[in-house]
């Protein structure tokens, strides 16, 4: 890559664009808007003139950032068409704020809009004369939003330098495939990770259903994964909606965002989708973590083993202890966290959990605290990244994490968690799925007897479950048993492939490979595994060759069935998974807590 190209300003780039392709202006200007999209994280707190709800305003910034790409890569008349009307409306958009705005968020906010103005402008071929200096706006606008001068201008001559160093495609074709390059060489900068996560993770954009806007973009800028850009939307998706009508667009902004979270469940649902590497990380990012069952598990030295049974709380008495334990927390890190710079995301979620920790257990809401931690965990878990592990102190990281185990375990030990979610799995088996269910979790038994990392404990623990779920009684007495022994095998699975989620192409490879029999002994499903390459490259390996089994167990936990699906599509010699049927409540919740009252399967000794 050339590094001879160092624009400063906008007459810099005009100049240089001046004898260029109008393609590479139009890419230049797209993708400068993106990159400081996260600036509409203002527009929710910034107080505009105007009738225009700010969630209207950020639909337009949306429309317009995804309305230039689309008029470059499929340039007819309704893209031009449509790339003008998304101008207008993000001009409309940026109407000046009220008296008593902040100064500074109006600013942000406005130069966002009109980064994204500016972007939909340039798509627009009868303006075809004025290519250059748009990009010139859209750059200034950009440098503004992101109160990062430098970091815009390097990122413009960088794509600059790519286009004229690339010899991949035709000239007047790079514009196009610039699209497709990372947006930031040296990552995201701070200012504008921490404005993306403020918007997405707000209550605004799940109230407003931005849901489906918020994984385009985090996969078009691999803000969380570090994988290569990707397009969430496919080309005919990415047309679809970007050539509806102004009457469409300018409905309300939920009822925008639901018909295009619908179009990409049904594009999901059809096979459409290509990249089961991304959709597979994807799955196992968003796997729960154990739950209460009767046994869980962790490795020791390359095996996996039972956790003690105190390693997870089952009476009213450790709730109190755990209680106190959170409080205490909670309180030590929003201390924390009031002397250090970290974004406020962090202060705000936890000090909502602080907020249900009543003095007493016996006077907890269970379903608010359960709620809370659930947020309080989600947040631990975005954070564990070597980007922000280098910027938040680490004491801080630790302490939410430490937060967020314990108050799991607090939810864990409250009654009208776990009657509510352990009755649920129970009661959706009926006599005859119950059997199935059970033949299924003897079969893992069967497959996972003397395989080296699963320890002698976690293989006694399954012995002890089948027995017990053979023993004739009456129906309820029997569901429950076989569903204890399903929420068990849950963990170990959910353990194993939690395990596996830094080995994502080790279970792709795994899975094709089974299917070309290139590993017999693979497919012959073994009774042992050498685990000298270790954990990472044994628990993938071992979940493929239970791929069958664990088919007819993942039918009644989704968070593994969507896992599933996808190497099971693999195997078959497919890239996606096949249609999924219809969806139905799922029969139990992520979150199922460990019965004690009940009788059920013990421990082995």
């Amino acid at each position: 890559m050339t590094g001879t190209l160092r624009f400063a300003s906008g007459d810099e780039l005009c100049n240089w664009l001046r004898d260029k392709p109008r393609p590479w202006a139009q890419a230049i200007t797209s993708r400068v808007a993106l990159r400081v999209l996260p600036a509409i994280s203002q527009i929710i707190d910034a107080k505009y003139n105007g009738k225009t709800a700010p969630e209207r305003r950020i639909v337009a910034v949306a429309r317009a950032n995804l309305v230039s790409a689309v008029a470059l890569v499929q340039q007819t008349h309704e893209t031009i068409a449509a790339a003008h009307d998304a101008a207008d409306d993000a001009d409309a958009a940026a109407i000046g704020p009220s008296a008593h705005d902040d100064a500074n968020a109006y600013a942000t906010a406005y130069f966002a809009v009109h980064a994204a103005y500016a972007a939909a402008y340039a798509a627009d071929a009868s303006y075809a004369a004025d290519i250059a200096d748009t990009a010139d706006m859209a750059a200034a606008s950009a440098a503004n939003a992101a109160d990062d001068t430098n970091s815009i201008w390097r990122s413009v001559s960088h794509d600059a330098a790519w286009l004229e160093a690339t010899y991949d495609a035709p000239v007047p074709e790079r514009g196009v495939l610039l699209l497709r390059q990372p947006l930031w060489e040296d990552g995201v900068p701070k200012p504008l990770r921490v404005a993306w996560s403020q918007f997405a993770n707000s209550s605004f954009a799940v109230e407003h259903g931005f849901q489906p806007w918020i994984q385009w973009y985090e996969a078009l800028t691999s803000l969380h994964d570090g994988y290569p850009p990707r397009q969430e939307f496919s080309d005919a998706l990415a047309l679809r909606i970007a050539i509806q009508p102004d009457e469409w667009w300018k409905r309300p902004a939920k009822e925008v965002n639901a018909d295009i979270a619908q179009w990409l469940r049904e594009e999901t649902a059809s096979g459409d989708r290509s990249d089961p590497r991304y959709d597979l990380v994807q799955a196992l990012n968003a796997l729960p973590p154990q739950q209460p069952a009767p046994y869980a598990f962790d490795w020791r030295d390359g095996r996996m083993e039972v956790l003690p049974p105190d390693a997870l709380p089952e009476d009213g008495g450790i709730a109190q202890d755990y209680l106190d334990e959170t409080r205490e927390k909670a309180d030590d890190l929003l201390e924390a966290l009031a002397l250090s710079n970290t974004d406020p995301t962090i202060a705000r979620k936890v000090g909502r959990l602080r907020e249900v920790l009543t003095d007493r257990a016996a006077d907890l809401r269970p379903a608010l605290v359960d709620s809370r931690s659930i947020s309080v965990e989600r947040l631990a878990k975005a954070l564990d990244n070597p980007q922000d592990a280098a910027e938040i102190p680490t004491h801080v990281l630790a302490d939410l994490g430490g937060l967020a185990d314990t108050a799991r375990r607090l939810c864990n030990c409250l009654p009208a968690l776990w009657r509510r979610d352990a009755e649920r799995l129970a009661s959706s088996l009926t006599p005859d799925s119950a059997s199935a269910l059970l033949r299924h979790l003897d079969a893992l038994r069967d497959r996972i007897k003397d395989t080296d990392i699963i320890g002698p404990d976690v293989q006694a623990a399954f012995d002890t479950l089948s027995e017990d779920s053979a023993e004739p009684d009456d129906d309820d007495v029997r569901r429950r048993r076989i569903a204890m022994f399903g929420l068990t095998a849950r963990n170990l699975l959910t353990t194993l492939l939690r395990a596996s989620k830094g080995a994502a192409d080790k279970l792709i490879d795994y899975a094709r490979n089974a299917r070309k029999e290139f590993y017999p002994e693979l497919v012959k499903l073994p009774a042992k595994l050498i685990i000298d390459a270790g954990v990472k490259a044994a628990a993938p390996y071992l979940f493929v060759a239970l791929l069958e089994v664990v088919s007819g167990i993942a039918t009644v936990f989704p968070e593994i069935e969507g896992v599933v699906r996808i190497l099971e599509a693999l195997k078959a010699g497919k890239d996606t998974p096949p249609t999924p049927p219809p969806s139905t409540e799922p029969p139990v919740s992520p979150r199922t807590p460990r019965p004690t009252a009940e009788r059920g399967p013990t421990r082995p000794a």
